[in-house]
């Protein structure tokens, strides 16, 4: 393991509040698909490399297990090996292996065929992997307990830890940009923090809500949620920092993906349902659906949001018209 003590560069650009206008919602039918094993908590899903949709189970109570959900809505559970574990994020990395995290101190494995890797362990065993990330052969890995953001490096099998300055920053969720800057929120300080993994610094900019899941839009802004009071869905604007804060009521903004037309979609764990904002701000949300506390959410090749109901136990698709 390497670790990077990183230089905290501070922002003071105005965070500017904007109200979110509503629109019509979105054309499109709702497909909603029951897990199999009752009470398993699908939490996180990501676009797998196979063109389908991969999900955690995340259930405190029931063995751990993985789901695959095929286009057509087929779904597969493939039961995890781990010391009652239990899972959250999952991504795509290269070579066809998915990568998973728990509140235990590893990185998990998986293949699109369906088989368990060998889990790799985080150098600090009170690591508590939280979201991932991935940009070229590195694996990126938000980390709570320690208030760092680690690097695993596959092609060198080496862990790097940086710090985040702020403390009690508690980072949650993490993107990275098509040149390898790493963005993140600090649920916890307020912040989106900027990692450029050459330098070892780390700039962080107030956004006046407290930051949870994040997302680039097509053309590079930084989009990220507010779950929690004040409820809002932001934007960063890379080049100035300057943040634009939307707020919302009630709603519940949990994570947020980028569809390929330019927009945002994100979970509204609160209202159950899905929403979608544009570079403007405007909302427009889909259909509710009472108990069902969407979570996760993805965004096909064609434009389709994918997204957990934790609450309901189903995987939801919404297709578009």
């Amino acid at each position: 393991m390497r670790f990077l003590r990183v230089m905290l560069l501070m922002t003071f650009l105005t965070t500017a509040y904007a109200p979110a206008a509503q629109a019509a919602a979105p054309v499109g039918s709702l497909k909603q698909y029951r897990v199999p094993t009752a009470n398993s908590k699908p939490r996180y899903i990501t676009n797998g490399a196979d063109g389908n949709r991969w999900f955690t189970e995340s259930s405190e109570f029931l063995p751990p297990a993985i789901g695959r959900i095929t286009p057509a809505g087929a779904i597969t559970e493939f039961a995890i090996t781990c010391n009652f574990c239990i899972l959250n994020d999952i991504i795509q990395g290269p070579g066809g292996i998915l990568y998973f995290t728990s509140n235990d101190a590893f990185l998990g494995r998986i293949t699109t065929a369906g088989a368990q890797l060998a889990d790799i362990p985080i150098p600090n065993s009170a690591a508590l992997a939280g979201n991932l990330d991935v940009h070229g052969s590195d694996i990126w890995i938000t980390d709570f307990n320690n208030n760092s953001i680690w690097r695993y490096s596959i092609a060198t099998g080496v862990f790097t830890q940086f710090l985040v300055p702020t403390p009690a920053a508690t980072p949650a969720d993490v993107v990275v940009d098509a040149a390898g800057i790493v963005w993140f929120t600090e649920s916890g300080g307020g912040n989106i923090g900027r990692l450029n993994p050459t330098r070892g610094t780390i700039t962080e900019t107030a956004t006046g809500v407290f930051p949870q899941g994040i997302a680039i839009a097509a053309d590079g802004q930084i989009w990220f949620t507010s779950r929690f009071v004040p409820e809002a869905v932001g934007r960063l604007n890379p080049a100035t920092n300057f943040v634009t804060v939307f707020p919302v009521t009630n709603t519940g903004p949990q994570s947020i993906a980028a569809a390929p037309d330019g927009s945002l979609w994100f979970t509204q764990t609160t209202a159950g349902n899905i929403a979608k904002i544009g570079n403007n701000g405007v909302i427009s949300e889909t259909k509710a659906v009472r108990g069902s506390e969407p979570f996760g959410i993805t965004v096909d090749s064609a434009g389709n949001p994918w997204y957990t109901m934790l609450a309901a136990n189903k995987i939801a698709e919404f297709q578009l018209r």
